[in-house]
């Protein structure tokens, strides 16, 4: 009987970890995605940031400065699993052009963007390699 104990114990506080540590989560969380990144190519002079914001939208713009006064493009993301589609709302260098990219977590807390289907040149540029976090 105290060996059942013992196992259903550990059996709940394994569990209990588990969820703690988001490993029972399926992709990625808007909480995971919140704050100001940046394209991670060391030496790169031509550089975007993306802003994405607790209300599920997002900005993007040639540097921080700008993302309030002179995004290149704004608007809503949706997260299935680890898809994020991109719905461009107010968009200069996008129009109306949504984007569809597979998301995943790096080991350091990064993002890396698969591309699968996009046709906006400004968002195609920065998620072209690791994005990194500058501001939460």
């Amino acid at each position: 009987m105290r060996i059942k104990s013992l196992f259903l114990f550990i059996t709940i506080l394994m569990t209990f970890l588990a969820v703690e540590n988001g490993q029972c989560e399926d992709g990625v969380k808007l909480r995971d995605l919140i704050g100001i990144w940046k394209t991670d190519l060391p030496g790169n002079d031509v550089s975007r940031v993306i802003k994405f914001s607790g209300d599920g939208t997002y900005k993007i713009a040639w540097d921080v400065d700008k993302l309030d006064t002179r995004p290149v493009d704004r608007g809503q993301i949706k997260l299935e699993g680890e898809q994020i589609t991109f719905i461009p709302s107010e968009s200069p260098a996008c129009k109306t052009n949504m984007g569809k990219y597979a998301i995943k977590m790096t080991e350091k807390g990064n993002f890396e963007f698969s591309l699968q289907e996009d046709s906006c040149f400004d968002r195609r540029c920065l998620f072209g390699s690791e994005i990194i976090r500058i501001k939460p």
